[in-house]
């Protein structure tokens, strides 16, 4: 049988794109843009109806004006840090690049356990936006995303180093921090430190979230409280009522009961961790969380040997969420939003941040909707995870290596006869 260079090289080509499945950015969610009067920067709040369809940290949303172009934007959270102004270097265990993956990866200590909110990172002067995963280990072993393919700018300097800031990382005391930064124009993020700054204090402004049903049954030395809502929120804040003796003092482990977010490298995300707690006749009876997203959240309060108490309330609070854009009148702008397939965007604007006035005038989303194709799902010939995918494509080079090799010796062959 002769095997010729027009047929089968092209046939195994044409197998590699079949078995890639089509990674579109669909969104389920769309919303209008309350109009302007006067042209210029404004604030578009973020209400939960929205964000409850978003992903963490939310890359799965986009601005359109009425003619489909879409608009750049910078998303914001209503929080301001009081800085003391005292920065401390993290220890650096581990910087290596890896050329073939295109990224670098850092691991840094957190020798005191501090609570940290922000890192910063001074690198060798790049104007390339990068994207960042970062993530947080209590034992350098079983690690749990903070952020995941984040953008970043790097700040505008003609000076040889220049620094890229993280700055609204959800608080953690990890002992460990994980930082991957990926290179997709190849070009080497040269990391030198990393630092994060210790903020004295955080004023931010929360929006109350609709109210979550409560359900206790008691058992002879715990209480287990069952908080669920319509559906999964992001939740920053709960507060709870507490019926009880005079004095108390009882640990509570929170565990999310439902949104498991595993990513696909198989990490989960930090809002999957056990969170203790305390409930005290003489504390606030709050706990303060960050890019937790739930539905139904357990409490198991301990109260050993302790008359039960009883939660009777509990209000959850989201911090308040805006994207900054520039607007004009008598144009229509609409959001696109919710997307399983999404990333993050990469944009100019976020380079000129600091050029955009600090005080800005607000506008509105209406008629939040689901879109008619939402539910309509692309199909794909095979549906399996990415690693899957890798593995075909390479199988499938390896075949296209064999058929070539075939086919030279075929015509070493044919030229020797014609000798």
């Amino acid at each position: 049988m002769k095997l010729t260079t027009s047929k089968y090289p092209l046939f195994f080509l044409i197998l590699i794109f079949i078995a890639v499945p089509g990674f579109s950015q669909n969104f389920d969610w769309q919303a209008n843009v309350q109009s302007v009067e006067h042209a210029g920067y404004y604030k578009i709040f973020l209400n939960s109806d929205v964000t409850s369809h978003l992903h963490h940290a939310f890359p799965d949303i986009r601005l359109y004006d009425d003619k489909n172009h879409e608009i750049q934007f910078i998303l914001k959270q209503k929080k301001t840090f009081f800085d003391k102004g005292k920065r401390t270097e993290l220890k650096m265990l581990k910087n290596k690049y890896r050329k073939y993956k295109h990224f670098t990866e850092i691991i840094v200590e957190n020798t005191g356990n501090i609570e940290i909110s922000n890192l910063i990172f001074k690198v060798v002067n790049i104007n390339s936006p990068v994207f960042i995963k970062i993530s947080g280990s209590p034992d350098n072993k079983k690690w749990y995303i903070l952020k995941n393919n984040y953008p970043t700018v790097p700040d505008i300097s003609n000076a040889d180093t220049t620094e890229i800031k993280v700055m609204n990382l959800p608080r953690s005391n990890f002992k460990y921090f994980k930082i991957l930064f990926h290179d997709y124009d190849e070009q080497h993020i040269n990391v030198t430190h990393v630092y994060f700054h210790d903020l004295a204090n955080i004023r931010a402004e929360y929006t109350q979230l609709p109210s979550p049903s409560i359900t206790q049954k008691d058992t002879l030395d715990k209480s287990i409280v069952t908080i669920e809502f319509k559906k999964a929120q992001f939740i920053d804040m709960l507060s709870f009522g507490i019926q009880g003796p005079e004095f108390y003092l009882r640990k509570v482990q929170m565990i999310k009961d439902d949104t498991f977010s595993l990513n696909v490298s198989g990490e989960e995300y930090y809002d999957q961790m056990k969170k203790n707690f305390w409930f005290g006749s003489l504390k606030s009876n709050r706990i303060n969380l960050a890019d937790y997203k739930a539905e139904k959240i357990v409490m198991i309060i301990d109260n050993k040997d302790n008359q039960p108490l009883k939660v009777y309330k509990v209000n959850a609070y989201q911090l308040k969420n805006y994207m900054i854009a520039y607007l004009i009148p008598d144009t229509k702008y609409y959001l696109l939003f919710g997307s399983k397939n999404a990333n993050f965007p990469s944009y100019d604007l976020p380079y000129f941040k600091d050029t955009i006035p600090k005080v800005l005038p607000e506008t509105y989303l209406y008629n939040i909707k689901r879109n008619k194709n939402a539910d309509k799902k692309i199909k794909t010939i095979w549906n399996f995870p990415v690693k899957y995918l890798w593995l075909s494509i390479g199988m499938s080079a390896l075949v296209l290596i064999l058929i070539s090799i075939l086919l030279l010796r075929q015509i070493h062959i044919k030229n020797k006869k014609q000798e």
